[in-house]
């Protein structure tokens, strides 16, 4: 009889091993990304799109042209005076200063006025200053070069990624992969299939875009590439959530099932060791 009864406590605790193995696996399906990619499979991704200039944005427009003075002044190069401390005297700096596009759309240059810039990416803007210089007969054609940086362009992350905060777009394609590692990644408690991407149009409208890190097909959304002023979300799962409860913390942590694991054998252990004497 109690031969029979250390044989069904064994096969419980086999059991029991069994279940907490698969949820192990379970586990980790939560946690991977891209479940379902291929080795060496081509993953077809939204065309990449340039960021577009928004009101609030800071441009660095540096302009060269056969004009020292022009290219000075519609660079916004400020001389930023210095101490020399070998000869104690001071010298000028060459500081270049950013435009601020207004609530128009519009940054306002020198000599050649406003000009509207809101919608266009780097290129379209460098394009429009160069013609704007060549028609205001401040250059001659073909002398004009122009080049255009974002200078305070950021997104946020928030939730549970390891350093939530604001972050620098320090490229124009930036993935949702590459600024969620910019924040650390996410942490064991993020869920994967509920990454939030909150953007806002031009017009104020914000729209809240879901994406699955566990499906390539989240590279096919409008949010895989990130723009300014986006602010990504990742919620937390169930044991995250648990942990709100003192009862429910204690009941999903991992530690707690494996110690009460480890005591099922050491008993059962013990139990086979006796009748064995």
């Amino acid at each position: 009889m109690l031969f029979a009864d250390i044989k069904n406590f064994k096969s419980s605790i086999l059991g029991f091993a069994c279940v907490l193995a698969l949820t192990a696996c379970s586990a980790q399906k939560e946690v991977l990304y891209i479940q379902n990619a291929l080795p060496d499979a081509v993953e077809a991704a939204i065309q990449r799109q340039d960021i577009k200039v928004a009101p609030g944005d800071e441009l660095m427009v540096f302009v060269s042209c056969d004009d020292a003075e022009t290219s000075q002044k519609l660079s916004l190069m400020s001389g930023q005076r210095r101490p020399d401390f070998n000869g104690g005297q001071t010298y000028n700096t060459p500081v270049m200063l950013p435009y601020l596009v207004n609530s128009e759309g519009d940054i306002d240059m020198p000599l050649i006025g406003a000009v509207h810039v809101a919608g266009l990416n780097r290129q379209q803007i460098a394009k429009e200053v160069a013609m704007r210089v060549i028609d205001a007969k401040l250059a001659k054609p073909g002398t004009v070069n122009v080049t255009v940086q974002f200078s305070n362009l950021t997104f946020s992350v928030l939730g549970e990624v390891v350093r939530s905060g604001t972050y620098n777009i320090t490229d124009e394609h930036l993935t949702v992969l590459e600024a969620l590692s910019m924040a650390g990644d996410m942490t064991i408690f993020g869920r994967r299939d509920r990454v939030w991407v909150i953007r806002e149009d031009r017009n104020g409208d914000r729209k809240m875009m879901q994406l699955d890190l566990r499906d390539t097909r989240f590279m096919q959304s409008p949010a895989y590439y990130i723009e300014q002023n986006d602010v990504i979300y990742v919620e937390p799962n169930g044991v995250r959530a648990g942990q709100s409860t003192l009862n429910e913390n204690t009941f999903k942590s991992v530690g707690f099932w494996t110690s009460l694991v480890s005591i099922a054998v050491s008993v059962a252990t013990l139990i086979v060791t006796l009748t064995r004497k």
